[in-house]
Order: C-alpha cells, then structure tokens, then sequence
C-alpha cells in the first residue's frame, strides 16, 4: 500500500511540473507547434535515462522509492498520450510536414536524451 501511495503522490507532482513547465515552454514557443509536449519528452527521457542509473548504482535508494521517482513522477511528468493527441492535432490541420518533423524529433530526441542522461549517470559514477 506504501508503494502506491508514493507512486500516487510523485505522479501528482510529476503532473504538476508537466502543466508548469509545458505552458512556461509555450510561452516562449507558441502555440503552432508542440513545443510544450515536445519540450517535456526530452527533459523527461534525459532525467529517466541518468536516474535510471544513479539511483540504482550510485544513490542506493530503496526501491520504492525508485519506483516512486522513475514511475511516478517522470512517468506523470512525460506524456506519450499528449504527444499522440498532439500529433493527430497537425494531422488534422494537414500540417503533414510538422506532424512529420514532430514525431520524428520526439523520438529521436528522446532517445538521445535518454542515453545522454544514461552516460552523464555513469560518468558520475565512475
């Protein structure tokens, strides 16, 4: 029962700091082009991927906690289903090129984020 709890109160937070910093990005970005979604993907997949590792190998955590920080904060915190609707969004517009540079750019950036983070993490630890 713990561990759904401090899963439950990080994901309330991680939702939290997804609002706040999705309208902060589209401050500065506008609203032609997902910048807010996109923008919270990478920071996300960058901070999964370092404490993916720090908190395994370098900060003995315990696990519920892990859990707590990995699946509940960054899972509520980055957005798969935002990115979907986000998506459709241009498609529907027709704006094919954006949907195409969109999903193309989330992926790879948060692939690239992920590993950077993984690297920075084991670097650290060495």
């Amino acid at each position: 029962m713990k561990l759904y709890l401090l899963i439950g109160l990080a994901g309330g937070l991680g939702a939290m700091a997804r609002y706040g910093m999705t309208a902060a990005i589209m401050q500065f970005g506008g609203r032609a082009f997902p910048w807010g979604t996109l923008g919270v993907n990478v920071i996300g997949s960058g901070l999964m991927g370092f404490l993916g590792v720090w908190l395994l190998t370098r900060w003995q955590m315990p696990m519920e906690y892990r859990l707590a920080i990995l699946t509940g904060f960054l899972g509520a915190f980055t957005t798969m289903s935002a990115f979907s609707i986000d998506t459709l969004a241009l498609m529907q517009r027709q704006a094919w090129l954006w949907a195409g540079m969109y999903v193309v750019s989330t992926v790879v950036l948060c692939l690239l984020a992920a590993r950077g983070g993984m690297l920075v993490a084991e670097r650290l630890g060495s």
